[in-house]
């Protein structure tokens, strides 16, 4: 396991790399809506929104996989995440979160999907790059 630490802090490689790839998506979306600041401020907190659902959804999803840790390990929900199932969970209620304010906030949900996929692209372009060579 790469990992850099500072002081009692443990930081993995792979998540400072996703961070910084999910920057440079951020970044994109920035320039490409640099002309229409309330729709990159709409965007924002849209995306944030659904990144705290997805957290949060992440995290509780262990509640619905494996209820009876409530019963067997009632803090295990603490320290217990939701896996791969909670992922992709997490992901879906997210992106529907995510699309449904687009759409009730009044963005245009064409052009708002190729964005998506545009950054998405960015994202794991550079996630996977970055991964491989460093």
């Amino acid at each position: 396991m790469d990992a850099i630490q500072l002081g009692p802090l443990l930081l993995k490689k792979s998540i400072l790399v996703l961070l910084f790839s999910l920057l440079l998506a951020y970044l994109y979306m920035a320039i490409i809506f640099r002309k229409q600041s309330e729709t990159l401020r709409i965007m924002e907190q849209h995306l944030m929104s659904a990144a705290i659902w997805w957290i949060l959804v992440f995290k509780f999803s262990i509640l619905l996989f494996r209820p009876s840790i409530i019963w067997t390990n009632p803090f295990g929900i603490i320290f217990f995440t939701g896996g791969t199932k909670g992922i992709y969970l997490a992901s879906i209620v997210a992106l529907f979160l995510f699309y449904w304010k687009a759409y009730r906030s009044g963005l245009h949900i064409r052009q708002l999907t190729t964005k998506v996929i545009v950054s998405a692209a960015i994202v794991l372009a550079s996630y996977y790059g970055m991964m491989y060579f460093i």
